[in-house]
């Protein structure tokens, strides 16, 4: 692991992330489990993330549904920005970040609360324990 500080490896976390979204929602990478690993391999055994509709997801449930949706589009583009630390521990980093999705002509935005753990093993050294997303007009 290298020197950056708990809020920078979590912000690269959020970018490297959704960068591996785009190409595996493209079909750009193998529909492999081992591809996947990218995703699962970040998330907690404990990990919830409640969708902008309310739905409570939970870590076996959407990785299932990232699996199954490899290739889903050919022409997703996934834009992060924002990233906000809000509080930052020794352990934990809690902060928001803001996500647009454009698939051919539809584009969508939504605001992310998310909650890292920092971990070893990990591309950067931390884990997605807790996501809270909700849509954003526009």
């Amino acid at each position: 692991m290298t020197d950056r500080s708990l809020a920078d490896r979590c912000g690269a976390e959020i970018d490297e992330l959704h960068a591996f979204f785009e190409l595996w929602f493209g079909g750009e990478l193998p529909e492999t489990r081992a591809e996947l690993a990218r995703f699962a391999d970040v998330l907690a055994d404990d990990f919830r993330m409640i969708q902008p509709s309310g739905l409570t997801r939970t870590r076996e449930g959407i990785t299932t549904d990232v699996f199954d949706a490899h290739a889903a589009h050919d022409d997703v583009r996934i834009e992060v920005s924002t990233f906000e630390p809000r509080h930052v521990g020794t352990e934990t980093c809690l902060g928001t970040y803001e996500e647009w999705q454009t698939v051919g002509e539809d584009r969508t935005g939504r605001i992310s609360t998310v909650l890292f753990r920092q971990t070893s093993g990990t591309p950067n050294g931390v884990e997605w324990v807790h996501l809270h997303e909700t849509w954003l007009d526009g």
